[in-house]
């Protein structure tokens, strides 16, 4: 009926409704945009992850906690989605704001988060209940473009759920974790400026092909060199339109060189091209410790099955290299190196591996974390005996450890294996660090392996024989 006086009637809305839930029925949401996260975790996996110091410019709890003053704003409700017609609830919007109230009931400060000091929150909490459709609209609408993710998150959030392009950010990640590698790559103006068409084409590439029609080796090595540039002779002021002109050019003439030998329609490695398919399944990987390249092993147990969202991510297929095929530090023929503790300790290290391999240990449970962790007491040693300090050591040679293993005309599948592990010098510090103190997070055989590569070639930079 309508209003006599004119005025529309306002009744009951069906798409969006205020419901006061438990935090115990939330779960936070692991494909975040902000910090995602392949794989089945549970709340107190990403709240490890999120408090861990290390993660803060994704998270920045702390200065929400400062923002946010001594209580929660009944103003800015999480927005959540019932599971399956459950009791619990995905937040989509909110997830650091529950965070927040998950560690204040729990009455926790974290390590690395000592100044986080969470404001009052009630508990059920307020929270804006509707489908997802509904929830992925609002996340798109308050995020796309104020400013609280980076380009790539905003690409990737895009891509994965409102049927964006993928973009060339995107792409570099999947085939070399590029954006992880270097951040200063997360930025508009790279994406549209740097690594527009025409200027990858000027830098040797061809941007329609899956893999930019380069082997991967090279790719990243190119793209090693622009995040080099960024904030000095590349920058918004210097070379903007003409990138390629301040790369070097014995770079650009390799990469001009391998595209040319290769036949029209072959991979880098020489197989025909696959295409990304919208079914394809990403490689297998485990992981260990706490960095987007390192994430906790999760406890499944109790864990809740990925949304129907989740299941339309698209990802491109990655080359593997069979473990079987890879020597431990990388050299079949082992390291040559100085007398002393470094050599005996690595010698120990090399044989312990190879009984395991062989199946030659009754207890072998263990075996891979306290692997990692010899691997940890062995570039310890190494470091003070040429620099003094861990972080000199890694800084001084993991880099050029990198650059003379995708130099070697035998290692590039050594490379790629490193690559799919996601080891590389600007994480391994990390991954040292995990491998001395997080026994249950370090168990993968896999990256194990690839860290003793890398780890090898410094030792042979470091301690080789003459």
């Amino acid at each position: 009926m309508a209003n006599p006086s004119g005025e529309k009637n306002i009744g009951p809305w069906e798409g969006q409704q205020v419901e006061y839930i438990p935090l115990d029925d939330l779960v936070l949401w692991t494909e975040n945009p902000r910090d995602p996260l392949d794989g089945d975790y549970t709340n107190d996996d990403v709240i490890r992850r999120a408090t861990d110091g290390r993660n803060d410019k994704q998270w920045q709890l702390s200065k929400l906690s400062k923002e946010m003053g001594d209580r929660f704003d009944l103003s800015e409700l999480p927005t959540v989605c019932r599971i399956d017609d459950g009791p619990k609830y995905r937040v989509y919007d909110g997830n650091r704001r529950v965070i927040l109230a998950m560690l204040r009931k729990a009455g926790l400060t974290t390590e690395g988060q000592q100044q986080l000091v969470p404001p009052d929150f009630p508990d059920p909490i307020p929270c804006n209940v509707c489908d997802e459709e509904t929830a992925l609209e609002n996340v798109e609408r308050k995020h796309r473009g104020n400013g609280s993710w980076k380009q790539y998150e905003r690409d990737r959030f895009m891509f994965d759920y409102r049927g964006g392009p993928k973009t060339v950010l995107i792409r570099l990640e999947e085939l070399i974790k590029a954006v992880t590698k270097w951040p200063a790559l997360n930025m508009r103006y790279v994406e549209d400026d740097v690594f527009n068409k025409k200027h990858l084409e000027e830098m040797g590439l061809l941007p329609d092909e899956p893999d930019f029609g380069v082997p991967l080796e090279l790719l990243e090595e190119l793209v090693e060199a622009v995040a080099d540039k960024l904030d000095n002779e590349l920058n918004t002021r210097n070379a903007r339109n003409d990138p390629a002109s301040v790369l070097p050019g014995e770079l650009m003439d390799r990469i001009r060189e391998a595209r040319h030998r290769r036949p029209a329609g072959e991979k880098a490695d020489g197989r025909e091209r696959e295409l990304p398919s919208d079914n394809s399944e990403p490689p297998s990987q485990s992981h260990g410790g706490l960095g987007r390249d390192d994430v906790l092993r999760p406890d499944t147990s109790g864990t809740l099955p990925h949304t129907d969202a989740s299941a339309r991510r698209r990802r491109g297929r990655t080359r593997q290299v069979k473990p079987a095929s890879i020597p431990v530090f990388g050299n079949p023929s082992g390291l040559r190196l100085q007398t002393g503790d470094v050599n005996n300790m690595y010698r120990t290290l090399e044989e312990l591996w190879n009984m395991y391999a062989r199946g030659g240990m009754r207890n072998a449970a263990a075996f891979v974390p306290i692997f990692r962790m010899g691997l940890r007491l062995l570039i310890d040693t190494a470091a003070m005996e040429r620099c003094g300090g861990l972080d000199r050591y890694v800084g001084e040679y993991a880099g050029e450890a990198k650059k003379r293993l995708r130099q070697a005309a035998n290692s590039a599948d050594l490379v790629t294996f490193m690559r799919n592990q996601a080891v590389s010098p600007e994480n391994l510090l990390r991954l040292l660090q995990n491998g001395a103190h997080a026994y249950t997070s370090t168990g993968n055989k896999e990256q194990a392996l690839a860290v003793s590569i890398l780890i090898g070639e410094m030792l042979s930079i470091s301690h080789g024989r003459p």
